[in-house]
């Protein structure tokens, strides 16, 4: 049985070990990375058809990203209440619903026609206020839907890229150990010693090629499923579409409701009639 003075000097030597290997590895690594630098350090390059994927994933995600700011920006002008609607995604509560700007300005109208509805001029008004306002509801429908099937995805999608890196990562620093080894076995002056070294490169050779075919099947299916959101695309066009039609037989409805209405005119008679009695 251990006593507590020895148990605290095992867990001592302990932690100083794994601080000793894990300061080694660093520091291997840093030296490997700094001759692959100045060309004095060989390295393990990836295959073509890795490089490759490895950039089609990358150029995904830097599109992608700028994709959805962008349509976030079309769909909410107001950067602090893009600001508010992260923070509230961030902690997984739903986005609050606004009136567009074309709601409020439909509002308006409403209210400004109501409090000179005697007049033709508000008369007009309450009759643009209407269709403005149907217009806003549209434009409302467009955001809630574009949200859903376009950007929400895309950001579903870049939070699942923190794994991916992840892992990414993770094989860039078994390549280093690997790199590293074996800079060390040639460096060796010894047989004894280059045979010795040679147990660290087989070891590290195994990590990496496990670490490498992980990878490799986790871009893979990254590659596919980016291949897959172009239907993202094709439902934000309809969005798209629906949104623009509607707000066009509305905005021509509106325009011949305005031009029909029954007051037009009426006051500047009236003023015609008032003139002529008092002459």
């Amino acid at each position: 049985m251990f006593k507590p003075e020895e148990e605290c000097q095992a867990h001592a030597v302990k932690t100083f070990t794994e601080f000793n290997q894990f300061f080694m590895h660093c520091s291997r690594r840093f030296a490997q990375v700094t001759g692959e630098k100045l060309g004095t350090a060989q390295r393990t390059d990836y295959d073509r058809e890795f490089q490759d994927l490895c950039n089609r994933v990358d150029k995904h995600s830097f599109w992608a990203s700028m994709l959805t700011s962008k349509v976030e920006l079309v769909l909410q002008p107001n950067p602090a209440y893009r600001f508010e609607d992260f923070v509230t995604e961030k902690i997984g509560n739903e986005r609050e619903i606004r009136h567009t700007y074309t709601e409020q300005l439909g509002i308006c109208m409403l209210n400004a026609g109501s409090d000179m509805s005697a007049s033709d001029y508000g008369q007009c008004l309450l009759i643009m206020g209407d269709y403005e306002n149907r217009i806003g509801e549209s434009e409302h429908r467009m955001i809630k839907s574009a949200f859903h099937k376009f950007v929400k995805p895309f950001m579903d999608a870049a939070s699942k890229e923190g794994a991916i890196n992840t892992e990414r990562r993770t094989l860039t620093a078994l390549r280093l150990d690997l790199d590293a080894a074996k800079n060390r076995v040639r460096a060796a002056k010894t047989a004894e010693e280059m045979k010795d070294l040679e147990q660290f490169v087989d070891e590290a050779q195994k990590k990496f090629d496990e670490q490498y075919e992980l990878t490799r099947e986790i871009l893979e299916d990254r590659d596919q499923k980016n291949a897959d959101m172009v239907v993202h695309l094709e439902d934000l066009s309809a969005v798209q579409v629906e949104y623009f039609k509607e707000a066009y037989d509305l905005a021509v409805e509106m325009q011949q409701k305005v031009m029909n209405r029954p007051t037009k005119g009426k006051e500047v008679r009236q003023r015609k009639v008032s003139s002529s009695d008092e002459e």
